[in-house]
């Protein structure tokens, strides 16, 4: 009787991808707390060391799996728009570049949100301590290109550490709540939504002169 042929060994980013897929579906389905890296590893067919080999705990595996996607947009977003320079006559038009990208981002993994929302509630020190880690380099990166902005153009505006991270609260608190803000009877479109949230961020960075 001929044996069975051996199975293919799997790249390590085949084994992250596996893993990461497994883990965004099953803290969007159960929060964070409710799930083990054991179930993790089961759902990706990995085997539980792999799990840890490649992430090393579960906070940090939580914290890829639910910012990894916000990250990398964040990088595209900065990368083009380094490129094209700053000073130009486009903060209203690349604002709402920004934030109609990241709305569409957040509502497309609502779920997740909802299990980010819940974790960053519980009392998980490791937890918490990953997800700062993980937000402040983006952050950092989001609000240095801020600031050569609003050196290029002149005036006062709020400090770009504040207007980053206020501008992101905003997004994704109406990501969150988007059906308890704007029910179905008389919900607006999305671009009307974008175009509000995008005229707050720019006026709430202005510092009216005295």
């Amino acid at each position: 009787m001929d044996s069975p042929p051996p199975r293919s060994r799997r790249s390590p980013s085949t084994v992250r991808a596996l893993v990461l897929r497994a883990a965004r579906d099953l803290f969007a389905e159960h929060g964070y707390a409710r799930v083990s890296t054991r179930q993790i590893a089961q759902r990706a067919g990995v085997t539980q060391a792999q799990v840890f080999r490649h992430f090393g705990s579960k906070a940090a595996l939580f914290v890829e799996a639910a910012y990894q996607p916000f990250h990398d947009f964040v990088a595209g977003y900065v990368r083009r728009w380094a490129e094209q320079g700053h000073g130009a006559d486009s903060s209203a038009h690349d604002t709402e570049v920004f934030v109609d990208g990241l709305y569409r981002l957040l509502l497309e993994n609502r779920a997740l949100l909802g299990a980010m929302s819940g974790a960053a509630a519980e009392d998980a020190p490791e937890l918490a301590a990953a997800t700062a880690s993980f937000l402040r380099e983006v952050f950092d990166r989001l609000q240095s290109e801020v600031a050569l902005e609003s050196g290029a153009k002149g005036g006062t505006t709020m400090e770009p550490a504040y207007a980053v991270r206020f501008a992101f609260a905003l997004i994704f608190g109406v990501s969150v709540l988007d059906q308890a803000l704007f029910p179905a009877e008389d919900r607006p479109g999305r671009a009307r939504i974008v175009e509000e949230m995008s005229g707050f961020i720019l006026r709430g960075a202005s510092i009216p002169e005295a």
